[in-house]
């Protein structure tokens, strides 16, 4: 909308100079032409020329084509205004087509917002309730296992309880860090990146994992830091799932330049199986998230194998005063 609005205040100072360069150009040109007809005689040398033609009236072709040139202006003077009603109209709906949008941003950006802030309670009451009495269970199975024979059936029940309490406890540790990451809330976004691609190089040794991210110092708001996060988090978990990649590089930068947030995931995967999840369901939640913060989204395929993803999107950020 801020381009559009630039756009109309700078058409009519483009337009009018140029109308008066014309009109400056056109009097030249007929002062000059008059004053070489004058001089040439040009009226009296044509009168003389046509006299002879009076029987076929080729001396009335001078006022035809005179009529033929009004005409033509006045065509030419009613086409343009049609053209402007149409520009016009056309710059109306281009600013209603943009005001949509940017509501359908407001309303995209405060959907997720909702479902952020309903994950994190989610997040919460599993850690606070289930998360508690999953751990007194196994406590508990902990010490009816220690307090009788080994071997015995009781003892082999209460081993069984332990071992599928700390499973339990273990899927509900991965679901959390789904829902809502700790270390974002407590460390920050940059080592909540950190700490996510260290887990990712730990459960696949065979992945060559780079990482570049360089937002440090910047005060960023909590749209702003969970939209990295899970930009970040679904494109890893979508060539893990996707792609046979040896090589995955993640790269967050922020511009001081321009107020700007880049991210790309980038791997060397097979073209194939990449291509195959260029269309999936995260990718358009990832899209969605971009573009409700005003920025742009972009996919493809690395040649000669391999899969991006990159986002880019202005923020409103204050570099922080470090002591």
């Amino acid at each position: 909308m801020l381009l559009q609005q630039k756009k109309k205040m700078t058409v009519p100072r483009v337009r009018s100079p140029m109308v008066w360069i014309d009109m400056l150009v056109i009097s030249g040109v007929t002062v000059l032409f008059f004053f070489c007809a004058s001089y040439l005689e040009l009226s009296e040398e044509l009168a003389r020329l046509t006299e002879s033609m009076e029987t076929w009236q080729l001396d009335e072709l001078p006022l035809v084509l005179l009529v033929i040139f009004i005409m033509m202006v006045g065509v030419l003077i009613r086409r343009t205004h049609q053209l402007r009603k149409q520009t016009d109209l056309q710059m109306a709906v281009q600013n209603e087509l943009a005001s949509a949008l940017e509501k359908n941003r407001r309303l995209t950006r405060k959907n997720i917002e909702i479902q952020e802030a309903e994950r994190r309670a989610i997040a919460r009451e599993l850690h606070d309730e289930f998360g508690q009495s999953m751990n007194a269970i196994m406590i508990d199975g902990v010490a009816i296992r220690n307090s009788v024979r080994e071997g015995s059936d009781l003892y082999e029940q209460a081993k069984s309880i332990v071992d599928v309490s700390g499973k339990l406890f273990s899927g509900v540790r991965d679901l959390l860090k789904q829902l809502r990451p700790v270390a974002l809330d407590e460390l920050g976004v940059v080592a909540a990146l950190e700490y996510m691609i260290d887990e990712w190089r730990r459960r696949f040794e065979n992945i060559s994992w780079g990482s570049t991210i360089d937002i440090e110092g910047m005060s960023l708001d909590e749209t702003v830091n969970i939209t990295i996060y899970r930009f970040v988090q679904e494109a890893l978990t979508n060539i893990v799932r996707h792609s046979d990649a040896t090589e995955v590089k993640v790269i967050v930068i922020g511009s001081q330049s321009d107020g700007s947030i880049t991210i790309e995931v980038r791997d060397n995967g097979s073209n194939k199986e990449n291509a195959e999840s260029a269309d999936g369901v995260g990718l358009v939640g990832l899209r969605e998230r971009v573009e409700s913060l005003g920025g742009v989204f972009e996919r493809g395929v690395s040649m000669p194998s391999g899969f991006f993803v990159t986002a880019h999107f202005p923020i409103d950020w204050r570099t922080l005063e470090l002591d």
